[in-house]
């Protein structure tokens, strides 16, 4: 008898379906529960479809297999009987959502599965509608500043870089806004919170990329920043190294 519990006993099964039947077979198994049950599962699949190995993993099928997640979010929404529950449900499409825009975004050290055109614009639909939810649902300055970063990295892979540099810049904004109301310092420099830091770090990028010599200057700070987190701040040298790392790998993808 399997000590496994709900719904991790249920991952052996949905892979099984998605490598003989494609992600309208596992859609139809999730769908054969309740509704707190689909909901468990289809976040439960993304986590699974995305990071473990799986016969002819591909983004396709993930992609299919969150859109059906996050129609059943709405749907859910649609169907609630009050505020409360209606939010919660269309947060839970908001948060599978960015995790998709994640998942595609060409920004994670060592990840070089190739992104097609179509998955690139499924990932920037995918921020953008984060953003409208995340003012909708009020949900704080933090979760603002991480959708625009998305939107921010998408139109960078895609070339829209005046669309990049804007969206960055709101990211940015938006991180300065959440910890200066923590009361913690925003100045780019060792030990402030690595959200500050990477934000720039990006508006540097998308700067250079577009030829503009001011975002050499941004960049490097950040990079000055991050490094001397990691090397003096131990309790937040996790955090910057990891943002470190990701500055570095979309640098070097930009050459």
């Amino acid at each position: 008898m399997t000590t496994e519990k709900f719904p991790d006993k249920h991952w052996t099964e949905m892979k099984g379906l998605m490598e003989s039947g494609g992600p309208s077979a596992v859609v139809t198994f999730i769908e054969s529960f309740s509704d707190d049950e689909r909901r468990q599962l289809y976040a439960f699949a993304h986590q699974g479809f995305s990071y473990q190995d799986w016969e002819g993993k591909n983004f396709d099928g993930l992609i299919d297999i969150v859109d059906a997640g996050i129609k059943e979010g709405l749907l859910q929404a649609k169907a609630a009987t009050d505020a409360e529950t209606r939010n919660k449900r269309v947060n839970f499409a908001n948060v599978l959502s960015y995790n998709l825009s994640a998942d595609l975004a060409t920004c994670w050290p060592g990840d070089e599965a190739p992104r097609e055109q179509r998955h690139l614009e499924r990932g920037l639909a995918a921020a953008e509608q984060c953003v409208a939810w995340r003012e909708e649902l009020d949900n704080g300055d933090g979760p603002r500043s991480m959708a625009w970063w998305a939107v921010g990295m998408h139109n960078l892979s895609l070339k829209k870089l005046a669309e990049a540099q804007d969206s960055f810049d709101k990211s940015l904004s938006y991180a300065i806004d959440m910890v200066k109301a923590e009361g913690n310092p925003t100045a780019v420099a060792p030990g402030v919170h690595y959200s500050i830091p990477l934000g720039q770090g990006y508006l540097g990028l998308a700067l250079i990329a577009a030829g503009d010599e001011a975002g050499q200057e941004l960049y490097d700070e950040a990079v000055v920043a991050l490094q001397g987190t990691v090397d003096g701040f131990p309790a937040q040298k996790g955090d910057a190294a990891f943002c470190l790392d990701q500055l570095k790998w979309v640098e070097g993808n930009l050459k």
